[in-house]
């Protein structure tokens, strides 16, 4: 977002590089604020509506032949969750709902010897919840509750060499993990209880499982990761393995006849990767391809080759209609010999149409183009639109496998990133979208491919260990920066870089190893960037916390954080921030001495000096939402101010002296972008503009 100061305003704001940084006080701020009227907003109606596409899930039909497709749709993570239920042998569809807060995108799932599938998921409130779906009845059958108060967001299910069907969870009260036992054929649950060392103050998760003849194994994490072995005669359990609490990890491998691990940093081989036969309750470190059991032939496969299914075109279209093609084996060896480009029914192909509800879905970020277009992001993994001031046209061009949290643009390039694991994608918003646009007939590029747009540039976790990247700016060398910080295997941050010219990536992460990154803010013409940060339990000493939250001068040429500033002693946040003049600051915060209250704060970067805090009565509600949930922001608009919000109060600041001008109440709030003196608002479904607002008068 670059937005031209007028001369005028630019010239007043140069001189507070040379002078003091006077600040106004305000003692009728309280009472402007209390008094504020509601700001009328003119509604353009939902940009996005839309539903989240779960997976498809096979399970063989008893005909020995076919094969039912359980394909998920959820609007939110807690719901509704509706399941289309496709047999393959007669092209029906069947619904079934899933009950609010229940997740099904990462349900444990195992299918049992007679065809039935078995699915577990939480009841947030009460514990594991078990299903079963017969692929004879088309039926989905609720167990109800089978381990109480077992969560978490992994459930791993799998098939021990018993024969019987083992699960995991976690338990979010002590920070532990749990396992049971299904015995399918009778439906009786075993519960082993809280295994292993709790997790605090970190969560657990119950990650990977497995079974042997004797005992139950169970992979707990993140901070640091536990093998735990539990006996199954006796109920007694043990950690035979442990690694460092930084980016450790310990996998399991149910296999039909035994179980194997492998450890990344276990303690006391650090730098090691090990692998071990896991057999009696025991870890086995392997010298060789012989297991330490006996050899079992691996059980006939009794279930019809799997169908070759299409699943571009599940995502439904603005009616709510999708379509799943599918294709048998024998029908693509019928084919073989046919075009790639003759008809998709000649080559085997067979569809079935569904209709899926669509909701309008909830704008988390807003912004300028160079242009004078708006981009936005729908709600996690919705995709991105855009908004034509000038016809006031909205268009969703379409979805990626990104959860957008942070924006850089250069000229005609918009660069985003985000969740899982930080991909960084580049986006032309002058060609045509392609991720997830293909069709049977022409198929989309790859993420990956050059000619994707967007197109998936890297993964910067692999660099700043970073899990969700909150800001993003562009620096004088050109190179797009990213900061955020870890999810689960930490606490702490990272800064990382994109080359587009060499197409490079680099980053680091030990200086923030205490710090999570939640704005990144060019300064000085971008040959510096400001990292604003939150203060969490140190990743590298977790018997350290931070008193408060820094703000990091990173050199852009340099590569290297060459100045650290504490502007508000005791705050745990720094808050939003951004540049006024050439090396001067504006920031935001709430007051850590008064609950509900705010700080602003004005900084001189080159000299690394705090110039002035001054207390305001109500919080910027930036810490924790502004860059997670896009309900507040914090920038430059047309006329010089800043604007953002005190609690709902839409103001906007004069950074010659920190006037604080009451602008009205907004509900919600929202992120906020311009088009000439209109203010577009984000924060509902629906996109919202108050017109004329640039020099409205408070």
């Amino acid at each position: 977002m670059r937005l031209a100061l007028p001369l005028a305003i630019a010239c007043l704001l140069a001189t507070l590089a040379h002078a003091d940084w006077p600040v106004a006080d305000e003692p009728d701020l309280a009472a402007r604020l209390d008094a504020a009227e509601p700001v009328v907003a003119e509604n353009l109606g939902a940009a996005v509506r839309s539903v989240r596409v779960g997976e498809s899930m096979l399970v063989p039909n008893p005909d020995g032949e076919t094969w039912d497709v359980l394909q998920w749709y959820f609007k939110d993570y807690g719901g509704p969750t509706v399941c289309h239920i496709i047999d393959l042998s007669d092209g029906s569809v069947r619904l079934y709902e899933l009950p609010m807060r229940q997740q099904i995108h990462i349900c444990g799932r195992q299918q049992a010897p007679d065809g039935k599938f078995y699915i577990a998921t939480p009841n947030w409130n009460e514990g594991m919840v078990l299903r079963m779906y017969d692929p004879a009845t088309n039926a989905v059958e609720d167990r109800g509750v089978i381990v109480p108060m077992l969560t978490g967001e992994k459930r791993p299910m799998v098939m021990g060499t018993d024969g019987m069907i083992y699960g995991a969870g976690s338990y979010l009260d002590d920070g532990t993990v749990g396992a049971y036992q299904l015995d399918w054929r009778t439906g009786e649950i075993t519960d082993y209880g809280r295994l292993g060392p709790s997790h605090k103050p970190n969560s657990s998760w119950g990650y990977y499982l497995g079974a042997d003849d004797t005992h139950v194994y169970v992979s707990s994490g993140k901070v640091p990761w536990y093998l735990i072995a539990v006996d199954k005669a006796t109920g007694e359990h043990e950690v035979l393995l442990e690694t460092s609490p930084v980016d450790g990890i310990i996998s399991i491998r149910q296999l039909h006849d035994g179980v194997t691990a492998r450890a990344s940093k276990p303690l006391g081989r650090e730098g090691e990767t090990v692998d071990y036969w896991l057999h009696r309750g025991a870890a086995i470190e392997k010298t060789g391809d012989t297991p330490p059991w006996p050899a079992r032939p691996a059980p006939a496969n009794p279930w019809p080759p799997k169908p070759e299914l299409y699943t571009e075109n599940l995502d439904p279209d603005l009616t709510g209609h999708a379509a799943l093609w599918y294709r048998t084996p024998a029908a693509k060896a019928a084919a073989a010999d046919l075009p790639e480009d003759a008809p998709a029914a000649d080559r085997g192909w067979r569809k079935v149409d569904l209709q899926v509800d669509i909701y309008p879905q909830k704008i988390r970020r807003l912004a300028e183009m160079p242009d004078g277009r708006l981009i936005g992001t729908a709600d996690f993994y919705l995709g991105n639109f855009l908004v034509h001031p000038d016809t006031g046209v909205m268009e969703h061009v379409g979805k990626s496998h990104l959860s957008h949290y942070a924006t850089a643009m250069t000229e005609d390039l918009v660069y985003m990133c985000g969740y899982p694991s930080s991909p960084l994608y580049v986006y032309d918003p002058d060609q045509p979208w392609t991720a997830g646009k293909g069709t049977l007939a022409s198929p989309g590029p790859p993420e990956t491919d050059p000619a994707s747009n967007p197109r998936l540039l890297t993964r910067l976790n692999q660099w700043a260990r970073t899990h969700k990247m909150y800001g993003g700016a562009v620096g004088a060398d050109g190179r797009v920066y990213f900061g955020g910080r870890l999810y689960r295997n930490g606490n702490g941050g990272g800064l990382a870089w994109w080359d587009p010219v060499a197409e490079e990536a680099g980053g680091v992460w030990e200086p923030f190893s205490a710090y999570q990154i939640h704005w990144v803010v060019p300064v000085n013409g971008g040959t510096q960037l400001v990292l604003s940060t939150a203060a969490v339990r140190d990743d590298l000493d977790p018997d350290f916390t931070p008193d408060q939250a820094r703000l990091f001068v990173w050199d852009v040429a340099a590569g290297e954080i060459v100045r650290e500033i504490e502007p508000v002693p005791g705050a745990p946040r720094t808050g939003g921030i951004v540049e006024v003049a050439p090396g001067r600051l504006l920031g935001a915060t709430a007051d850590p001495d008064v609950e509900g209250g705010g700080v602003l704060y004005g900084v001189d970067i080159d000299a690394g000096q705090v110039l002035f805090t001054k207390k305001v009565p109500r919080d910027f509600s930036l810490n924790t939402s502004v860059n997670r949930h896009g309900n507040n922001d914090f920038r430059i608009g047309p006329s010089g101010r800043v604007w953002t919000y005190l609690g709902d109060r839409l103001v906007r600041i004069d950074p010659a002296d920190a006037t604080v001008e009451v602008i009205g109440s907004v509900s919600p709030p929202g992120r906020i972008a311009f088009s000439g003196a209109d203010l577009y608002l984000g924060g509902t479904t629906d996109v919202r503009v108050i017109r004329n607002i640039v020099a409205r008068q408070p």
